[in-house]
């Protein structure tokens, strides 16, 4: 069989595809480069967002009129089972374990994409017990579970020894690792994880993707001191309003968040600071919203990730009094848009000047600084890590306000 993933959503996603890419090449199976050429396409939808499920069913008719069989699974199966069971002509899958069964592949969670030579996500936990109100991902990935420290250790072992330079440590819920239950923030453990390993691996670099302001504990901080762990984070802030993260139910406030850009600029200065933002949440007024963009620009983010409010069906948001009309959801995050390009120009011009570490991605193109900026190294080989001084010949993004994004 020849087959094409397309994937939607989050690094999870990503990532499941990937497991999903090396089973089926290990049973035989050969990926095509294009989707037109292959008898399956694989479409791991998201739906996390009304807009998310729209984009997700979009993508399925758009596929089916160019292969003989479509194969959804991912996120919209499992909450949306009813609308793809109404479908005909396609392959619907809720669960991996059914999906592997049906093209003969063993079931493996824990199985290692070994498909980059240079950046590897690694899953570190799953599933999510919160309950924001705007969120309906904990019915999509479960309950929070835990993956064990030494099933971590020993992929970060694997990808070693395949030459992978960096591990991006991921989950749904990942700063959550340690806690039984994930409404228990105080039992989170992700700092006791790192510290196992930085001192059972010699990978260079371990970057930590998004993680939620609640479950950082204060020792957390002695280990993002070590050079190895990348001095960028990807805080799940969801608006710079304390009044709006209430009606979220975010379970922590922004004084959480300042406390984090506080400890993470003393123990490494250079920081790139990123957040996801929600604009027009049910009941924000215009003042929460001016309050959240001078809340952002105090904390000095280096980026933001901008998201209108989409109404989700089966979350408590969804039948919210005051749901902000379409219009002043798009003007609202324009303008936090806006703030994220002055911010992340701030940032880089900080940044010039500076020695940075980066990893090439491609031979002889371009690499990523361990805080996150994109540089030009022209004579360097993929999967090197190279120091350098950054300035406006190597920086490979834009300087110039409107032209950032």
């Amino acid at each position: 069989m020849k087959f094409f993933i397309r994937t939607l959503g989050c690094k999870m996603n990503w990532l499941d595809s990937a497991r999903l890419g090396a089973a089926l090449q290990s049973a035989g199976h050969h990926q095509v480069a294009d989707e037109a050429a292959a008898d399956h396409v694989f479409v791991n939808t998201c739906t996390v967002t009304a807009e998310a499920e729209r984009k997700s069913r979009q993508t399925v008719k758009q596929v089916q009129q160019l292969v003989p069989q479509v194969v959804v699974m991912g996120c919209s199966p499992r909450v949306e089972g009813n609308h793809w069971q109404r479908e005909q002509g396609r392959l619907v899958f809720a669960d991996q374990a059914a999906l592997f069964a049906q093209f003969g592949i063993e079931t493996d969670e824990e199985r290692l994409p070994l498909q980059s030579r240079t950046r590897l996500p690694v899953a570190i936990q799953t599933g999510c017990d919160n309950i924001c109100s705007f969120c309906i991902t904990r019915i999509a990935r479960g309950a929070h579970r835990n993956l064990p420290a030494p099933t971590i250790i020993q992929q970060i072992r694997l990808a070693e020894e395949h030459g992978i330079q960096e591990v991006i440590l991921t989950g749904i819920n990942l700063a959550a690792w340690g806690c039984e239950n994930s409404r228990q923030p105080e039992q989170a453990r992700l700092h006791e994880l790192l510290a196992q390993i930085l001192e059972q691996t010699t990978i260079p670099r371990i970057r930590i993707s998004s993680i939620g302001p609640q479950f950082i504990q204060p020792g957390f901080w002695d280990v993002y001191a070590d050079p190895r762990i990348c001095d960028h984070l990807h805080i799940s802030l969801q608006s710079g309003s304390p009044e709006v993260l209430a009606r979220m139910v975010r379970e922590h406030g922004t004084d959480e968040v300042a406390w984090m850009a506080e400890q993470a600029r003393q123990r490494r200065p250079n920081t790139a600071l990123v957040a996801d933002i929600i604009c027009g949440f049910p009941g924000e007024t215009e003042a929460q919203h001016r309050q959240g963009l001078r809340f952002l620009d105090d904390c000095g983010f280096a980026r933001l990730h901008v998201f209108p409010y989409s109404s989700r069906e089966g979350t408590a948001a969804a039948d919210y009094p005051e749901q902000v009309e379409v219009q002043r959801k798009k003007a609202r995050a324009a303008d936090v848009r806006q703030l994220s390009r002055q911010l992340h120009q701030r940032f880089l011009q900080q940044q010039l000047g500076k020695e940075v570490s980066v990893l090439l991605e491609s031979s002889g193109q371009q690499g990523l600084s361990s805080n996150y900026i994109r540089v030009n190294v022209p004579d360097g080989q993929m999967g090197e890590i190279r120091r350098l001084r950054l300035d406006t010949d190597n920086l490979a993004e834009s300087l110039d306000n409107d032209k950032l994004t």
